[in-house]
């Protein structure tokens, strides 16, 4: 070998190593809905541009990357939501690079342009997705058509909240706080005029919705049951915080209100709308999603039919034996229909797919409402909540785990055959 290609080596595997370091970024940035799978996505990578001296270890805020005997270290902020629409072009970028189409150059331009890309939808979209996605959940969480006319009033502020977050980062650390104290005050307010028959406590969750971290509650099981215990552990301390942040701000709201704080206790949603009003509800929770995460219309259609399916699913078997079968069933059954359907290396993302599922299986509702009956006094009640909780999370975390065995290993972001290297 002369020294003119130990010269080009040399920079080539510099560049490959840069290209992981950019790619683990992005994929960490993007991870709320986990880090499974983002190693052997990234050590595939190395492997298609020939690198098969590769190491990769990831959790929810650091990549640690050996490649040929050299170390590097990427590290990230909190992980968030990516826009859902990238998702799908970060996917068909995976395709191109694992199809040898891009050189490490063009792949290293790609992921930059993608990583700097704004937001699709305007903060105004985004703003009405958010009170969209309160008047959903409101048929679900509390089901009088009180509470979805308090879900949407309270939500254009929870919405600015949410606007806000995305915008300013000192400001989404106290997003959550900010934004249920203001939902809590308007609830409070109308409950001690006597506008209102439900209790403060259930009428705001509608409108926090946005803030509650089901969906990180939900990946923090999964990634646990994967065996990925840095990860889930530093998630499931997260969005514990996030629903303390919650209550807090709750709590805030009935001192300044001057209201009991015994009214935090949610209570029980009413049943005032026929079965098939769910099917609606749910409809509306992902145009919600659709606008405030950004989501495609061709992806919205597509995510409608799973999520529609695994109402079903649930349903039945919630009817036959208990909640926490129809859990287990529905996200099951959800997570191995979706990964079907994202199978191919070009497809939809199973991540925008399942996102909708687990926002209608709303583990986090469960949380929040045994930190608010704590508050409140209600300590038994409390208990009971936390049963609860724990059991939707043991059941979505082991209905993903079962339902990615029947589907096989394949994964959101690229299929697995590839990512091994078995072109």
């Amino acid at each position: 070998m002369t020294i003119e290609d130990r010269s080009q080596e040399r920079i080539d595997q510099d560049e490959l190593r840069n290209l992981l370091r950019e790619l683990s970024q992005l994929l960490m940035s993007w991870s709320w809905e986990g880090v499974v799978g983002y190693e052997e996505i990234v050590s595939g990578v190395a492997r298609t541009y020939g690198y098969e001296d590769v190491t990769v270890a990831m959790d929810a805020q650091m990549a640690i990357i050996e490649l040929a005997g050299e170390v590097s270290v990427v590290k990230t902020e909190l992980p968030g939501v990516p826009p859902l629409a990238y998702t799908q072009e970060l996917k068909c970028l995976l395709a191109d690079i694992f199809d040898r189409k891009l050189s490490v150059e063009d792949a290293r331009a790609a992921i930059r342009d993608l990583a700097d890309k704004k937001p699709p939808r305007s903060n105004f979209v985004v703003w009405l997705g958010a009170i969209t996605l309160a008047v959903g959940l409101a048929i679900e969480c509390v089901g009088t058509w009180e509470g979805i006319f308090f879900g949407a009033v309270t939500a254009t502020l929870t919405g600015l909240c949410f606007v806000l977050a995305s915008q300013n980062e000192g400001f989404a650390k106290i997003g959550p706080l900010v934004g249920t104290f203001a939902s809590g005050a308007v609830v409070m307010i109308a409950y001690n005029f006597g506008w209102t028959m439900a209790s403060p406590g259930l009428l705001l969750i509608p409108a926090t919705f946005v803030f509650i971290p089901g969906d990180s509650i939900s990946v923090q099981a999964y990634e646990l049951a994967e065996g990925r215990w840095s990860a889930g552990v530093q998630r499931f301390f997260y969005s514990l915080m996030v629903l303390v942040l919650m209550v807090i701000g709750g709590f805030f709201a009935t001192v300044v209100t001057g209201t009991p704080v015994a009214e935090l206790f949610p209570g029980e949603p009413a049943d005032l709308f026929p079965w098939w009003a769910t099917y609606i509800g749910r409809a509306i929770i992902l145009a919600g999603i659709m606008l405030a995460f950004h989501m495609t219309m061709q992806q919205f259609w597509r995510a409608l039919a799973v999520l529609w399916a695994v109402t079903v699913v649930g349903q039945v078997t919630a009817g036959l034996w208990g909640s926490f079968a129809g859990t287990l069933m529905a996200t099951t059954f959800g997570m191995a229909l979706s990964l079907c359907i994202a199978r191919h290396a070009r497809s939809i993302p199973t991540f925008v797919l399942m996102v909708p599922v687990v926002f209608a299986l709303s583990p986090g509702t469960h949380g929040l409402r045994q930190l608010e009956t704590w508050v409140s006094g209600q300590q038994i009640n409390g208990v009971n909540d936390l049963w609860t909780l724990g059991g939707v999370l043991l059941s979505i975390g082991i209905g993903m785990v079962l339902g990615r065995v029947i589907a096989g290993r394949w994964h959101w972001m690229a299929n697995w055959p590839k990512l091994a290297g078995q072109n």
